[in-house]
């Protein structure tokens, strides 16, 4: 999604996923604790409904400085860097994820070519990430 033009729609679609996913975490660490299961889904759960958690914080805080902001060129520097913020923090969930599941295939002693892949895709999305810091401060200046 484009965050940079952030609209109801896309903030409504965020808290009802973020709802849902939280209900998916529970029922998997339910599940988790007494024994039905022996994955780590819960926390993909988890990850993905904390990302979706921070963007609905995020909408209302860029919300708040369209209220405060009078200059048409702040507000579109405003929403610029709330998007690059909310790209920075997707990127890096993303990446927690897979390290995540990377240790856990590790741990279980899972193909080697699926630990490739998760350490692969991790340091696509770090590589990802540094650009964007990179944009962010770029932005700042």
């Amino acid at each position: 999604m484009d965050y940079y033009t952030y609209t109801k729609p896309k903030l409504w679609a965020n808290v009802i996923c973020a709802a849902l996913l939280y209900v998916l975490f529970a029922y998997e660490l339910h599940s988790r604790l007494t024994g039905h299961s022996k994955g780590i889904g819960y926390l993909l759960f988890l990850i993905l409904a904390v990302n979706c958690t921070f963007r609905v914080f995020a909408y209302a805080k860029l919300k708040r400085l369209e209220k405060s902001i009078t200059d048409e060129r702040q507000l579109i520097h405003a929403e610029r860097r709330q998007g690059l913020i909310i790209t920075l923090f997707s990127n890096a969930t993303a990446m927690l994820g897979l390290l995540v599941f990377m240790i856990h295939s590790i741990l279980i002693k899972g193909p080697a070519a699926l630990d490739i892949f998760f350490l692969f895709c991790a340091v696509c999305f770090g590589g990802i990430l540094i650009l964007t810091i990179q944009n962010l401060r770029r932005l700042d200046k």
